[in-house]
């Protein structure tokens, strides 16, 4: 069995794609490309980091005469295990952060409720606290996920999407960034810069310039995020003609 042969084996073997085999050993993914298609072979340091990063030794790899894996290779337990493990986590992570900032809503939305505007005082009464406590606990709930993901990395560490990228951006920036917007303009913390008295005071085009604000932003991480998903398929077709 060639090298190349053997490299395509042992990849496969431990579940990585040839990304992350290149990420792995810090390579470009042509170069792992080419030394599967025989094309080149890498030098004696890339050798070794295959030889450590598989657990075999440098002669099984260099050498055709050693082929037989069930002496030879010391596989790792269970990769395509923690393979899908770890895409659960994933998943559950963004779903924590979805459920956090929903918490946090739902939290505030039966607070709210209890709000009166003082129209002699010009001021708002009521729970004032509730929206730094519905903006902790759905953090909580969120940190959750952050754990998660952490774990994830660990049993196998691959790029996210850049669609969930941009997902856990959209449910992990909002309550901050509500919650600074509501305690500058209305002097009291809010997961969603939103006040039920506001539809009926004439107040309520702060309100609209609040969100007006809040989708420009999620607008423009939103273009940059487009951008780089075409520039991401523009060179994985590079790739492929290569």
């Amino acid at each position: 069995m060639t090298f190349n042969e053997k490299l395509i084996k042992l990849r496969k073997a431990n579940a990585m794609s040839q990304e992350d085999l290149a990420e792995k050993i810090d390579v470009s993914r042509q170069s792992i490309s080419k030394w599967e298609l025989g094309d080149t072979t890498p030098d004696s340091d890339k050798i070794v980091a295959l030889s450590n990063l598989f657990s075999v030794t440098t002669d099984y790899l260099l050498k055709e005469e050693l082929d037989n894996p069930t002496t030879t290779i010391i596989m790792r337990s269970d990769p395509n295990k923690n393979i899908i493990i770890s895409k659960i986590l994933k998943f559950l992570s963004t779903f924590s952060f979805a459920i956090g900032l929903l918490v946090a809503w739902t939290i505030w939305a039966a607070a709210s409720d209890d709000f009166i505007y003082d129209r002699i005082y010009n001021d708002y009464t009521g729970p004032y606290n509730m929206g730094s406590v519905a903006i902790l606990i759905g953090i909580l709930i969120q940190c959750i996920g952050i754990a998660c993901r952490f774990f994830a990395n660990r049993l196998h560490k691959s790029k996210l999407s850049l669609g969930q990228i941009f997902l856990d951006f959209l449910f992990l920036h909002y309550m901050p960034l509500s919650g600074v917007f509501c305690a500058c303009v209305f002097g009291a913390s809010a997961p969603y810069p939103y006040f039920p008295i506001l539809m009926n005071d004439s107040d309520d085009m702060t309100l609209l310039i609040g969100f007006l604000i809040h989708f420009v932003f999620v607008g423009i991480i939103g273009l940059i995020f487009y951008c780089k998903y075409k520039k991401q398929k523009k060179l994985q077709n590079a790739q492929k003609q290569d």
